[in-house]
């Protein structure tokens, strides 16, 4: 299992067990939120930064409540 670094400009995503950074052909990077293919509640790729967020969950840790 990896780590993730705490990034501001990206924010809990940088660090969410929900989360796969995609890169486009042309070098843009994207947050996609996993979690958006089964909850509505969740943007396939939400603004950012994120500073809340109901689905967070720790990359390879536990869920930290809101």
């Amino acid at each position: 299992m990896g780590s993730r670094s705490f990034d501001p400009a990206v924010g809990l995503c940088s660090m969410c067990e929900h989360v796969r950074r995609v890169e486009s052909g042309k070098g843009a990077t994207f947050w996609l939120c996993d979690l958006s293919k089964s909850d509505s509640r969740f943007r396939k790729y939400p603004p950012l930064p994120v500073s809340r967020c109901a689905g967070f969950q720790l990359y390879g840790g536990t869920p930290l409540s809101e």
